[in-house]
């Protein structure tokens, strides 16, 4: 009996750390850091007794945060991403918190635990709630409440516009974008250029007359938007605008399509909210040279064969065509087009040049070390106009 007692840790050793491991790899959440980006968040509505796609438990909501707070993620004011968008610095890590809508839990249940956090917000507001709150159970907050959010000491919450009233929609179209019925009669061009300008300066107008020292951004009511509707809001005097596209945002980016990454939906828990943010980080070290071509075109969703002497025919985006190891020309939909740096092989495996990849495909292909993948960025650059 006293072998056996002597013998037992031998042999549970090897079984404690094979479970030892399978518990690590199962729990393990990579933690990415990243400079010179900022995820912005995107939440609604914080409560404990309603229920939707977009409200969160207040509980849930002081969960997210302190989990990212934990993992070093650095909470940055409204001041500092628009500092960051200029040209500045942010703090590793960096994360901007945005509530849409002006939603009263946001003054009651949601303000308190930022408050406690300290940890800086964005508000953006449907101005006309202010003066007539519509009917219903969702209550909007009233104007002291924003006027002591705008004003609040203890901690940032920076009032900006979610449009005046244009948080609606005609027959399931979204005003921003739509030419009304109006008398039965649809608006010119020239009309709802007008709604659209003078809409915007008043939900200015009303935000700081309520305390809001400088109301230049916008979220879009529903996230939809155009170029020329942009350009009208740019014209009232708004330089940022954001979206509820699920991207990092760069200081490259455009300013008036500012990506938002989703925390406020039930389903979000914090490691999730984590892991959403951790895909969505690109490599600081962009690819400058040569990149596996078949690896880009099946990270991107497109399919690949490739025959016996190396030449790689692909699908991918709508297109299709070929390339060739040592090749100076790629094929794209039966058309030859040259490459600054000729296809080679390395490792049996046909490489292409990260700035001939741009050029073929015509988008942002970034590299997103969570995962080791390549994506297609939605986002787009700021013009040279913008810089």
């Amino acid at each position: 009996m006293q072998k056996v007692l002597k013998l037992a840790p031998f042999f549970l050793l090897p079984l404690l750390i094979i479970a030892g491991t399978l518990y690590m790899v199962r729990t393990y959440t990579p933690n990415v850091s990243y400079k010179d980006q900022v995820a912005v968040l995107l939440y609604h509505h914080i409560s404990d007794t309603d229920t939707s796609s977009v409200t969160i438990t207040p509980a849930l909501f002081r969960e997210q945060l302190t989990y990212l707070r934990e993992r070093n993620y650095q909470f940055i004011t409204m001041k500092q991403f628009k500092e960051f968008m200029a040209g500045g610095e942010v703090p590793d890590k960096a994360v901007l918190v945005t509530f849409d809508d002006g939603y009263e839990s946001l003054y009651e249940n949601a303000y308190p635990i930022l408050k406690e956090l300290q940890i800086p917000a964005v508000n953006f507001v449907i101005t006309e709630t202010l003066d007539n709150p519509p009917a219903g159970s969702l209550k909007f907050m009233n104007k002291r409440e924003l006027q002591a959010l705008a004003s609040s000491k203890e901690v940032n919450i920076d009032c900006q516009c979610h449009s005046d009233g244009m948080h609606n929609k005609q027959n399931g179209n979204p005003l921003l974008i739509t030419n009304m019925i109006v008398d039965g009669q649809p608006e010119t061009d020239a009309q709802y250029d007008e709604r659209v300008l003078r809409d915007a300066q008043l939900c200015s107008d009303k935000l700081r007359s309520n305390g809001s020292s400088e109301p230049d951004a916008y979220a879009y009511p529903y996230g939809f938007y155009n170029k020329h509707a942009s350009s009208l809001l740019q014209k009232a005097g708004f330089r940022y605008a954001f979206t509820v596209v699920s991207e990092i945002t760069t200081k490259e980016d455009d300013p008036m399509q500012i990506a938002r990454i989703t925390g406020g939906s039930p389903w979000v828990k914090p490691k999730s909210l984590d892991r959403a943010i951790q895909r969505n980080v690109i490599d600081g070290k962009k690819p400058s040279d040569y990149v596996s071509f078949r690896k880009v075109i099946e990270d991107l969703g497109g399919t690949v064969d490739v025959s016996k002497d190396r030449t790689v025919s692909f699908h991918v985006r709508g297109k299709h065509g070929k390339i060739k190891p040592d090749s100076s020309t790629i094929e794209l939909n039966g058309d030859e087009m040259p490459l600054k740096h000729p296809a080679r092989i390395k490792s049996r495996k046909v490489q292409i040049h990260y700035e001939d990849l741009q050029q073929i495909f015509g988008i942002d292909v970034v590299h997103i070390p969570f995962g080791d993948e390549f994506k297609a960025r939605v986002t787009p650059k700021r013009s040279q106009t913008d810089s």
